[in-house]
């Protein structure tokens, strides 16, 4: 590839994936793939100009060739764009809840927040990581509101069936509640947080929420 269509590819890519994470979305090398082809139909970019010099050369063949060269194009662009996804200082990956790689624009959709979104398609690993985390990295307990509100953004179904399975799960038998003397329940990880702080913690948590 010349230096070029390197560049134009580098800018489409890039722009996919901050384009997807101002949504709100994470997404795959396939749809930044996608993407990129949209943004030149019937002409990969990566040999758009190759094929434009063939095709004057050869008018009569031009189908044929497309034909022949489009599979060899978009293996090409998985390579290029297998390279520049990984390595682009302005992107981030992980491995996905799908086992698939994701990825997304640091700047613009934080490692945290995209975590999130990606766990959603499992409410007990979102909780249960989420209240592991705040337990760890504050230390506090977090209401088990929270997980209504957004980004999280869970029924009140998926939340009280998410605790259900964590109350008999071996895997999860660290993650409790305490109740403060309002009735608010607070969730924390005995990993982390002993019975006693985390209480009172939650306790100080709503004091403080009463009195601004």
């Amino acid at each position: 590839m010349i230096p070029e269509a390197q560049t134009r590819l580098t800018e489409a890519a890039l722009a996919a994936v901050r384009e997807a994470s101002g949504e709100g979305r994470l997404v795959t090398q396939e749809d930044v793939l996608a993407a990129v082809m949209a943004t030149t139909p019937g002409s990969p970019a990566c040999c758009e100009e190759d094929a434009g010099a063939d095709a004057e050369a050869q008018p009569s063949s031009a189908s044929v060739g497309q034909e022949e060269q489009e599979p060899m194009a978009s293996e090409e662009l998985k390579a290029l764009l297998s390279g520049i996804l990984a390595e682009h200082p302005k992107l981030a990956s992980f491995e996905g809840l799908s086992g698939q790689t994701v990825y997304h624009a640091p700047d613009v959709l934080s490692r945290t927040y995209a975590r999130i979104l990606d766990r959603k398609g499992s409410p007990l690993l979102l909780m249960a990581e989420e209240v592991r985390a705040n337990s760890r990295d504050y230390p506090r307990p977090v209401p088990v509101e929270l997980f209504e509100a957004s980004p999280f953004e869970l029924t009140p179904e998926e939340i009280e069936r998410a605790l259900r399975v964590m109350a008999t799960d071996p895997r999860h038998q660290d993650i409790t509640f305490t109740t403060t003397s309002t009735g608010a329940v607070y969730l924390f990880s005995t990993l982390h947080l002993e019975r006693g702080y985390a209480a009172f913690l939650a306790q100080r948590a709503e004091s403080l929420a009463a009195n601004p």
